[in-house]
């Protein structure tokens, strides 16, 4: 019995070192490449170009300070399945131009390349995402990580040393899971797009920790039945500037917790409820946590406007703190519990409104 016992522990020493995949380092997009088809750790020891979109499907972990380019309109990475950590650089549509000492820069084309697609698998990323088109797609799968995403082209202000965007989109959520913690998404187009009753959580840790900004577009839109989830309760704060508007709600929910700055162009809303239920479920458009305070990011044009669509006639908004209250016969800040409603509607459809709120909640 005893050689029995030996003989079996000896077989699976043997075995049990074959079940791991050892970690590699890779320098170019042939390595690269095989080590991805491989699985496991991967570590990028410089700079890597590649000239055809890459696809995982499988337990994969990328690291290292390094980026990973490619030129044209293509989707640079996407993701069908498996465990995927991702502690890159990627940058789609790049211009294929070197800064000083023969670095890559992170300019992209306008309107060409797309980074990130995610159609399955669990996904974390805390690398940074540029692209000329679309940052990150996710239409399935679970995406989680602190992430921040440049969408389009850059253009630097030399007067104000900020840098605005043209063109492109942050962030699409078309299915799966998506929660994102101490991001950004800087984009020309919409920041951060929710559609098909999907659910993305974006929590603040830290200082200014969650950053939205639109220079052409929305900040997020919400559409049908979906949701969009807003937590800045400790110290941080949520940020969201949509040169259109800083959220715009079509149908959507959006959930706002802690400390909130939303602002916008002279001509934009802060919020602006194009739909006054959740198309699906027919829940509220808008709830305001008890801890939400309001305000506006720095060194943008305060717009403090919560505006509905004059076509409404059901609003379902939850105020929890009784921010809002009604001012000379227009829903303002400060609703019934606020709504800044330029609206067309009557004295008495506007009072209707207000009270049917004061009713519900």
């Amino acid at each position: 019995m005893k050689k029995v016992i030996i003989i079996s522990l000896f077989v699976l020493g043997l075995i049990i070192p074959n079940i791991n995949v050892k970690a590699v380092n890779v320098s170019n997009e042939e390595e690269l490449r095989a080590a991805i088809e491989q699985g496991g750790d991967i570590t990028l020891t410089q700079n890597i170009e590649v000239t055809q979109p890459l696809v995982i499907d499988k337990d994969v972990a990328i690291s290292g300070y390094y980026k990973i380019m490619m030129q044209g309109d293509n989707t640079l990475m996407t993701v069908n399945g498996g465990n995927v950590t991702l502690d890159v650089n990627l940058i789609a549509g790049w211009n294929g131009k070197y800064i000083e000492w023969g670095y890559p820069g992170t300019d992209v084309v306008k309107g060409q390349g797309t980074g990130l697609v995610v159609n399955g698998g669990t996904v974390y990323v805390s690398g940074r995402i540029y692209a000329g088109k679309l940052g990150l797609e996710v239409n399935g799968g679970s995406v989680t990580g602190s992430s921040s995403i440049y969408a389009g082209e850059g253009n630097y202000n030399e007067s104000t040393y900020t840098k605005t965007y043209s063109g492109g989109q942050g962030m699409i959520v078309n299915g799966g899971n998506a929660e994102l913690d101490d991001s950004g998404i800087y984009s020309g187009g919409t920041a951060l797009t929710v559609n098909n009753g999907m659910n993305v959580t974006l929590t603040a840790e830290s200082y200014d920790a969650i950053i939205i900004n639109s220079y052409e577009g929305n900040g997020i839109e919400v559409n049908d039945e979906s949701v969009v989830n807003i937590n800045s309760e400790y110290i941080a704060a949520a940020t969201i500037f949509g040169s259109t508007n800083a959220i715009y709600l079509n149908g959507g929910t959006a959930n706002l917790s802690g400390k909130v700055g939303l602002s916008s162009s002279t001509e934009g809303k802060g919020i602006y409820i194009n739909k006054g239920v959740n198309t699906v479920t027919g829940e509220e458009v808008l709830v305001l946590g008890k801890n939400f305070v309001f305000g506006y990011e720095k060194g943008t044009t305060p717009n403090f406007s919560i505006y509905v669509n004059s076509d409404i006639k059901e609003l379902r908004v939850r105020d929890e703190k009784d921010f809002m209250e009604l001012l000379d016969n227009k829903l303002n800040l400060g609703f019934c519990g606020s709504v800044w409603a330029e609206m067309s509607q009557t004295e008495e459809e506007r009072k209707a409104i207000c009270t049917n709120l004061n009713s519900n909640y």
